[in-house]
C-alpha cells in the first residue's frame, strides 16, 4: 500500500510538471473525409457526427492530465468546429507530406519548449487518465512510450528526445507498423516502454465494439 501511495504520487507529479505538454492529432470533420470506412454501414454525416464526438473525447481527456494542450490539424484549421474545443487548446496545423512529417514536426516543436511530449490520436477512445499519466512517468526512465493497437499501429507516442529516425522506411496503413517502429528503435539503440494494447475505431465492428464499451459515444447517433 505504501509502495503504491508513493507510485500514485509521482505520477500525479509527472503530469503537473510545467514541462509536459499533449498533442491531440485530428482530422477537419467534413461529411465524406472523415471516418471513410464506416460510411457504407453509418453514411457519411453519422461517420462524421462520430469523428467530432471523438475528437471532443480526446480533448477532453488530454485537458484532464495537463494544462498544456495542442490540437494539430489538418486539413483546415479554420473550420468552425474547432470554436468548440475549449480556450486552453492551442491549434496547430499539420505540416508535411506524410504523417511520419506531420509527427515528426509535432514532436519536435513540441520538445524545443518541453522535456516531455505525447501525442495522441482520435481513433483511441479508450485511452484514460491512468493510461496518459502512466505514459508520462514511464518517459522518466525511457527516450520513449508507445500504445500499440491491435490492428499494428500505435495509438500513442511519447517522447523525451525525439528522432525522426524511428520512422525511417515505415509502410503507414498496414499491419507491420509498430513492427517497423521497433525494428528502428532497437537498431538505434533507443529505449522504450510500451503500454498495454488497445484498439482503434476503423471499421464497423470497431463501431460496435465501441457502442457496447463506450456508448455515450455512439448514443442517438
Amino acid at each position: 500500500m505504501v509502495k503504491e501511495t508513493v507510485r500514485s504520487k509521482m505520477i500525479d507529479h509527472a503530469i503537473h510538471e510545467p514541462d509536459t505538454l499533449i498533442q491531440v492529432f485530428t482530422r477537419t470533420p467534413v461529411e465524406g473525409s472523415v471516418k471513410t470506412r464506416l460510411i457504407p454501414e453509418l453514411g457519411s454525416r453519422r461517420a462524421c457526427e462520430l469523428h467530432q464526438r471523438m475528437t471532443l473525447h480526446a480533448v477532453k481527456v488530454a485537458t484532464s492530465m495537463s494544462s498544456k494542450l495542442e490540437i494539430w490539424i489538418t486539413p483546415d484549421i479554420n473550420h468552425a468546429f474547432f470554436n468548440a474545443v475549449g480556450p486552453n487548446c492551442q491549434l496547430k496545423s499539420q505540416v508535411g507530406e506524410s504523417l511520419a512529417d506531420r509527427m515528426s514536426l509535432a514532436l519536435s516543436k513540441g520538445l524545443e519548449d518541453h522535456k516531455k511530449v505525447i501525442l495522441i490520436g482520435c481513433d483511441c477512445p479508450s485511452i484514460n487518465q491512468a493510461m496518459l499519466k502512466r505514459a508520462f512517468l514511464e518517459l522518466d526512465r525511457h527516450e520513449y512510450v508507445f500504445i500499440p493497437v491491435e490492428d499494428g499501429g500505435f495509438s500513442l507516442i511519447g517522447s523525451r528526445s525525439f528522432s525522426s529516425t524511428i520512422f525511417h522506411n515505415i509502410v503507414w496503413r498496414t499491419n507491420q507498423v509498430m513492427n517497423q517502429v521497433r525494428s528502428n528503435l532497437k537498431k538505434n539503440n533507443y529505449t522504450w516502454q510500451e503500454l498495454p494494447t488497445l484498439w482503434d475505431v476503423d471499421e464497423i465492428t470497431d463501431y460496435h465494439r465501441l457502442s457496447k464499451e463506450m456508448p455515450q459515444l455512439t448514443h442517438c447517433l
